[in-house]
């Protein structure tokens, strides 16, 4: 198997063009899927693999999101539990529709390869991974992982607040922290969707990602880039709630150095 990148770029650019593209949803998720490939790459140097590896890294990120596009234009959301699972329909676009064949080359032959690729792009969303994966198969799935987790810090920052987080302006800066979602985030582990109650627990939410990034290149790139600590940056009316917020980054600081 080789990867092809002008291939891969070519066919991604065909796929997502048969969407509306005018469509900020849309614009959005295309950026983040390149940004993605382009992190994991950055991470799969740094772990000193070899050409064919990093290219692999790439693929991956450009293909772990593909199921967004059609699961956006389906249903109008990103969220999975009010649609569809989009690593699953991703997986299944993929491997069982053959989707694949527009990008890749491949035989039989690379049957552990596409394993590898298939398994990331399934386990990427998860809280956690499954048990049982062998070493390569879960630094594939950790590749992925930070990278996802690193860009979306950007969109946190970048996009605008009501597609990011499903609440307006003046909801966020009115809004408090849950006890249980304050306890998850100093136990340093993502939190759970079903703790999240109110417009800022699912800021909080995002900076909690930073605990479960896995390697010191993906600490570094989210340290440099400095969107993970501009996620809180408004002032909030609750001055208790600013205070603690203001923790929150310095312990999120902390964790990165």
């Amino acid at each position: 198997m080789k990867i092809d990148r002008k291939k891969v770029i070519g066919a991604f650019n065909d796929y997502v063009a048969e969407f509306d593209e005018t469509d900020e949803m849309i614009r959005l998720k295309k950026l983040h899927t390149v940004n993605v490939a382009s992190i994991c790459e950055e991470i799969g140097k740094s772990l000193k693999l070899d050409d064919f590896e990093v290219d692999l890294c790439w693929f991956i990120g450009m293909m772990h999101d593909m199921a967004r596009f059609i699961q956006y234009s389906a249903f109008g959301t990103f969220v999975d539990a009010k649609s569809v699972d989009h690593a699953e329909l991703g997986c299944q676009l993929l491997f069982e529709e053959k989707l694949l064949d527009t990008f890749l080359d491949y035989s039989d032959e690379d049957k552990i390869i596409l394993d590898f690729i298939e398994n990331a792009i399934r386990y990427h969303s998860l809280y956690k991974l499954p048990e049982g994966l062998d070493e390569t198969q879960r630094m594939y799935c950790n590749i992925i992982r930070d990278a996802d987790k690193i860009d979306i810090f950007r969109v946190a920052c970048e996009e605008p607040v009501e597609s990011v987080y499903c609440y307006t302006e003046d909801e966020l800066l009115n809004a408090t922290i849950s006890p249980e979602v304050m306890k998850a985030f100093y136990e340093h582990h993502a939190i759970r969707r079903d703790l999240r109650h109110t417009p800022l627990d699912f800021k909080v939410g995002f900076l909690a990602l930073s605990f479960e990034l896995v390697y010191e290149k993906s600490r570094q790139i989210a340290l440099e880039q400095g969107y993970l600590l501009r996620i809180i940056h408004e002032n909030y009316r609750d001055k208790t709630t600013a205070l603690q917020l203001e923790e929150m980054k310095k312990e999120v600081k902390n964790n990165l150095l």
